[in-house]
């Protein structure tokens, strides 16, 4: 085929995906803008409006007041996904500080030529840091845990949870759409990952053509599905986007909870958070709707940049410096509604979510979000049922806690 006919399919590609891109935006925020109205109505009502009562028991979501649930749509999801590297120490924290045509032009250069950036970076090397740890568990072959338990269950089963969403909100071609904002959010994140860096960078080739494939098929199986709303409970709990003036973006990010079944005579289950932490603890029921889980374990504070292959390819490994936190987290019917993380030893902080539906104030259905953290600083944001991203303010002791990569 000539060139022409091929800028005519793209030409045919981009339309079909403005119109997905526009009907998602149409629908998700006018979910937002009906807000007020809705909260000043009884649940039972509000939760009616714009959603199919045959098609509100998705396996994944479902309508709820309350909680990280309340404000789950295809716009906070994008937000939080695209973004969740900015969160870490080691990148800087503002929407424009970011190098998108140098990010865009290098992932999609690794990810359509991957061979080509093999001969610079060894498969030996890459299947040790992205696939298996094969040359041992040292920190710096770490890289396959966030893989593992992200891009492949975490992400599978969030193209799963914006199928349901897609359905309640009876937008066509539920499941399309649900994988391409997925991949979507995917591409983003890896161009903010890769930033200006030009030439071979392993991290893309792993996470868009092996694990977040895979993610995708394996939740497309119902009995994957079923698996992980059964002996194991697989739930999204993303941060809550907050925006400062500056365009500095914080509380935003991928966060995921496993609860596995432990066969005791007492309903208490394994508990994993796992996002920029990985805390291991226990969960047990309140009542029959909340459950209250309480977790320990490290924290990353930072990425290390390494030059690996010939010299020419690049990686990031987590950095040799872990914090121990302690976390207690309160959900309704897998819903986040509370969650407060602390800091432990030398980095002491405090990190406190609050979902929106606890509260409301003239009909809105409002959030919060508060942090402080030693040789950080403060910040604190206000959050709305349905919006992206909340308003905030941060009052930070150190603008550059380590050099950024870039």
């Amino acid at each position: 085929m000539g060139s022409k006919g091929t800028f005519s399919n793209i030409g045919r590609f981009r339309s079909a995906w403005l119109g997905a891109v526009i009907r998602i935006l149409c629908v998700a925020c006018g979910n937002f803008l009906w807000a007020p109205s809705l909260c000043a109505q009884e649940p039972s009502v509000a939760l009616a409006v714009d959603v199919s009562p045959e098609k509100a028991q998705g396996r994944y979501w479902h309508p709820t007041d309350l909680g990280s649930d309340s404000q789950f749509n295809p716009l906070t999801a994008l937000l939080n996904g695209s973004f969740d590297i900015l969160r870490n120490a080691s990148y800087q924290d503002r929407l424009t500080g970011v190098d998108y045509q140098a990010g865009a032009l290098n992932v999609f250069r690794n990810v359509t030529h991957p061979f080509d950036a093999m001969t610079h970076i060894g498969w030996g090397h890459f299947v040790a840091h992205e696939i298996v740890p094969i040359r041992g568990f040292a920190t710096q072959y770490g890289q396959f845990v966030p893989n593992w338990f992200m891009h492949g269950l975490g992400e599978g089963m969030l193209y799963r949870k914006l199928e349901d969403w897609y359905i309640a909100h009876d937008v066509s071609h539920p499941r399309f759409l649900a994988i391409l904002t997925t991949t979507a959010l995917q591409y983003v994140n890896e161009i903010t990952e890769n930033g200006s860096w030009r030439g071979p960078n392993q991290d893309p080739i792993a996470d868009m053509l092996i694990w977040n494939p895979l993610g995708l098929v394996l939740f497309s199986f119902e009995p994957v599905a079923r698996f992980f709303k059964g002996p194991v409970i697989l739930n999204y709990w993303p941060g809550q986007a907050v925006l400062a003036n500056d365009m500095r973006l914080y509380n935003q990010g991928e966060n995921y909870a496993f609860k596995v079944t432990l066969g005791l005579p007492v309903d208490v289950r394994f508990f994993m958070y796992y996002g920029k932490e990985g805390l291991f603890g226990a969960s047990g029921p309140i009542n029959a709707h909340d459950h209250l889980s309480v977790a320990l374990g490290p924290s990353l504070k930072g990425m290390q940049q390494v030059m690996v292959g010939d010299g020419t390819a690049r990686m990031f490994i987590p950095g040799n410096q872990l914090i121990w936190e302690t976390g207690i987290f309160w959900d309704r019917d897998e819903s986040l509604v509370m969650s407060l993380i602390a800091g432990l030893t030398e980095q002491q902080s405090v990190h406190l979510n609050v979902y929106p539906g606890l509260w409301e104030y003239k009909g809105w259905a409002l959030g919060g979000y508060g942090r402080w953290a030693l040789g950080e600083g403060t910040s604190a944001g206000i959050t709305l049922r349905g919006s992206p991203a909340g308003l905030g303010w941060i009052q930070a002791a150190n603008d550059h806690p380590q050099a950024y990569l870039h």
